[in-house]
């Protein structure tokens, strides 16, 4: 039977068992090989609320502190919600990460 990818969706390489993790989507327990995972920085108060905030501080130049998370998805998660694409055969050969663009914001 023919496969579809080398690695059969997965970076397990030798090891037998994987640990699962939570998809954050669906709540599915998915392989942590498997999985999706992506990075989110975010601030801790919202673009709208800052500007309010940063009048009333007492310190002059006082840059708030971020939240970090490491969001998992399964797959079907991850394509349902565009996080990931469907790509054709050839470029699924193609084992880069994809370029993140950042646009540069206003503090």
């Amino acid at each position: 039977m023919t496969k579809k990818r080398r690695n059969g969706g997965r970076n397990k390489n030798n090891r037998g068992r994987v640990k699962r993790v939570h998809c954050i989507y669906s709540g599915k327990l998915v392989p942590k090989d498997k999985a999706v995972s992506r990075y989110v920085v975010k601030n801790i108060i919202e673009s709208s609320s800052l500007r309010d905030v940063q009048e009333a501080c007492v310190f002059d130049y006082y840059s708030l502190p971020k939240m970090y998370f490491k969001n998992t998805y399964s797959i079907e998660a991850a394509i349902h919600s565009r996080i990931v694409r469907v790509r054709s055969k050839e470029k699924r050969r193609i084992r880069l990460p994809v370029k993140v663009k950042y646009i540069k914001t206003k503090n």
